[in-house]
């Protein structure tokens, strides 16, 4: 059988140009939140790491999740890059 949606390109522009605008700029924002919660949390784990003392269990606690979000944020950053990879790949 053949693919039935092969050559059918996703197209946002159908809906209009104002509602072209209004997804692209609600994306924006949460790609903005989601920058901010990242940055959040690696500066949570960060102080907990700086609060620990000679406590190695807040420490490791502190980083691991300084690790953890610092990775997220390189993520969330990227994500544009990673989508546009993704894309690149399976097209």
């Amino acid at each position: 059988m053949k693919n039935p949606i092969d050559g059918i390109l996703p197209d946002f522009t159908i809906f209009g140009a104002e509602f072209t605008q209004w997804w692209q700029k609600v994306f924006a924002a949460l790609w903005a939140l989601a920058l901010l919660v990242t940055i959040v949390f690696l500066l949570q784990g960060i102080v907990v790491m700086a609060t620990a003392g000679d406590n190695p269990h807040d420490h490791t606690r502190g980083r691991s999740r300084a690790v953890t979000a610092a990775i997220s944020l390189v993520c969330v950053a990227a994500f544009g890059v990673i989508v546009g990879a993704i894309l690149q790949v399976a097209g």
